[in-house]
């Protein structure tokens, strides 16, 4: 169990840091109108040629290779609730990282999935 609950860890900090490479990474973006082809085509290349965003996909991928991994070991009725700790991670990821606010609700809200979290794992 402890195993597969360092798997899921793991995993989900790996996605969670793709996520704000991502995000970081567009916000460094050049502004475009994607409405239109020119500018959808232009956004794409600048998305296709930011290294940052190249290393938030290998950081999901790698994420995606260590989930497979917990799903091998664990029923996915236990593994897949689990995963909801990358809502608690990526709040202060976002806050540490963007700059984010968290709010009372944000955080009532993160303690409330993370008593889930807790419920299913015992459950």
């Amino acid at each position: 169990m402890v195993k597969i609950i360092l798997l899921v860890l793991v995993s989900e900090v790996l996605t969670a840091i793709g996520q704000i490479l991502f995000k970081k990474s567009t916000n460094s973006l050049g502004a475009h109108n994607l409405n239109k082809t020119g500018g959808l085509i232009s956004f794409i290349g600048e998305v296709f040629s930011t290294p940052a965003i190249w290393l938030g996909v290998v950081s999901i991928a790698a994420g995606l290779f260590v989930w497979l991994m917990a799903l091998a070991q664990g029923d996915l009725s236990l593994v897949f609730p689990m995963g909801s700790v990358q809502y608690i991670i990526i709040m202060f990821l976002a806050h540490s990282f963007l700059g984010e606010k968290i709010d009372r609700a944000k955080f009532v809200g993160t303690f409330l999935v993370m008593l889930g979290i807790v419920l299913v794992t015992i459950g």
